[in-house]
């Protein structure tokens, strides 16, 4: 019997990238209809089954942030950082969801961090479009401009 090999890097089963993309884009597609207990049990297997990933943290975090549950989302957010250091997007992600929690000076170390890990990566231009969006006035959300 041979043993499958599996796309993925740590995956607990082996797991090609169509399926690992797949089983994320059900998670997304539960959020977007707004079940979300749905989403969350998806995106945990997701989890469980590539642990050594930051993409299914990702995707966890952003349950958690569309939901409101800022400081949730944080903490994913940052468990994704831990798994990629070098990965730009999940600097983005926690930048953005800082900014959200008025913590501006905070958000924009972590936005300027995304930009210079990999430059020109969508995790830079999510920075930089987040940044715009700062400077714009945009950001962050009225109610939680006065921190610092």
């Amino acid at each position: 019997m041979t043993e499958a090999k599996s796309d993925i890097a740590g995956s607990l089963v082996p797991m090609s990238k169509q399926q690992a993309m797949l089983m994320l884009e059900a998670g997304y597609l539960w959020m977007d209809l707004g079940k979300f207990d749905h989403a969350r049990d998806v995106l945990s297997g997701a989890a469980v089954l590539m642990p050594k990933s930051e993409v299914p943290q990702i995707a966890l975090g952003t349950l958690e942030f569309n939901q409101g549950n800022h400081d949730k989302a944080l903490q994913v957010f940052r468990r994704a950082q831990q798994l990629a250091p070098k990965a730009s997007l999940p600097r983005a992600h926690c930048g953005e969801t800082l900014l959200f929690m008025g913590k501006v000076n905070e958000a924009m170390k972590e936005l300027k961090s995304a930009l210079d890990l990999e430059p020109g990566s969508d995790g830079a231009k999510f920075a930089e479009a987040l940044i715009a969006a700062k400077e714009a006035g945009a950001l962050p959300p009225p109610n939680k401009q006065a921190k610092k």
